[in-house]
């Protein structure tokens, strides 16, 4: 069985760039010690690269594009209104865009609005608590600037929505951040719990970091650590879970693909994440080296493939979803990450919504 078909796919998630005015801590573009990641290049897509992408055949069944980035946020690109001006313009039905929304002008943000200017249009703005918390995550941004961005942005007419991780240090503020995102005129806030902070090592443990400001940081209340005991308790140890349990694709079931900064097909950004960790030996680095001997290392590059082309080689056309069915150490291997995000109990994602949304 083929993971999809061109003529199947209703959604596609892109990451536009590799750049980025944060280092969050846990994000893949930052390493152990808060710096960038060093391995990590420096990259973007072309507004020619959306050209070959989106043609009026794929615009037209594709209901949403959705610009959401394992390493990057797309404001910290200079061609992305150009880009996206294109593909707001292509046929496609809705657009997306998540950032940190603490990068550019006003009037850039002005700009935006105007692009997006139909009510299957948004942003989503990751802010994780108010002016004295949100900066303990979101290294580096700015209360005040991120303020006037998303009151540019409203103020022109654009669709916002308020995404809250929560942590133990801004769990006391849901409420008023629920009654500031009334007063800016965000359409809806979500409040969310985050698997990001569990550590695969050790799941009896919620994993602390350290911030510069040395304030401890963890997950609240998540409920992943109560699915770990059930895995333990059954399967013995997480990688007998991944290799035991089915797998139900939240990409596949939804119909979406994974394009990544330098024009990269991949099922999901959880599987292309993994590409740059920095000084990761782990399995998830160690499966896609493995990918990229077997089949090679443009086999799924959109620039030097069309869309078509990628999705009927063998990763796509048989063996990803057949590996499912298979254990971590097969010939033709699951990958862990598939069984960790879209296995039967664990749930990896933060994400409360579904992905045509």
């Amino acid at each position: 069985m083929s993971y999809l078909n061109v003529d199947e796919i209703t959604g596609i998630h892109i990451e536009h760039t590799s750049k980025c005015n944060l280092l969050c801590p846990q994000c893949a573009r930052v390493g152990s010690d808060g710096k960038k990641n060093p391995i990590l290049p420096i990259g973007e897509l072309t507004i020619e690269d959306y050209k070959n992408l989106l043609t009026p055949d794929l615009a037209s069944h594709i209901d949403r594009v959705f610009w959401c980035g394992n390493y990057g946020d797309s404001i910290a690109s200079n061609n992305f209104l150009e880009c996206l001006e294109f593909v707001r313009h292509s046929g496609v039905k809705g657009l997306t865009v998540v950032t940190n929304g603490s990068a550019q002008k006003p009037e850039w943000w002005i700009k935006m609005a105007k692009i997006l200017d139909r009510d299957t249009d948004k942003v989503e703005f990751s802010i994780d608590g108010l002016e004295d918390t949100n900066h303990l995550y979101r290294i580096n941004s700015n209360w005040q600037k991120l303020k006037e961005n998303v009151e540019s942005f409203i103020g022109a007419g654009g669709n916002a929505c308020w995404d809250y991780l929560i942590f133990d240090h801004n769990r006391h503020q849901l409420a008023e951040a629920k009654d500031l995102a009334d007063e800016m005129g965000f359409k809806e806030i979500n409040f969310k719990n985050t698997s990001r902070f569990i550590n695969l090592n050790d799941f009896n443990q919620i994993l602390e970091l350290e911030t510069k400001n040395y304030n401890i940081i963890s997950s609240w209340e998540n409920k992943n650590t109560d699915k770990y005991e059930q895995i333990i308790d059954k399967f013995g140890n997480f990688n007998a879970y991944v290799d035991q349990t089915s797998i139900t694709c939240k990409y596949k079931t939804s119909k979406f693909v994974y394009i990544d900064f330098q024009m990269k097909l991949w099922p999901c950004c959880w599987v292309g994440a993994p590409t740059y960790f920095y000084n990761e030996d782990n399995i998830q680095s160690r499966q896609l080296k493995f990918l990229e001997n077997k089949y090679g290392k443009e086999f799924n590059s959109l620039r030097t493939n069309t869309l078509e082309e990628v999705l009927k080689k063998d990763f796509y056309a048989t063996d990803l979803v057949s590996s499912w069915n298979n254990n971590i150490e097969d010939k033709n291997p699951k990958l862990f990450t598939c069984g960790r995000t879209c296995g039967e109990i664990f749930e990896f994602s933060s994400r409360r919504r579904g992905l045509n949304e």
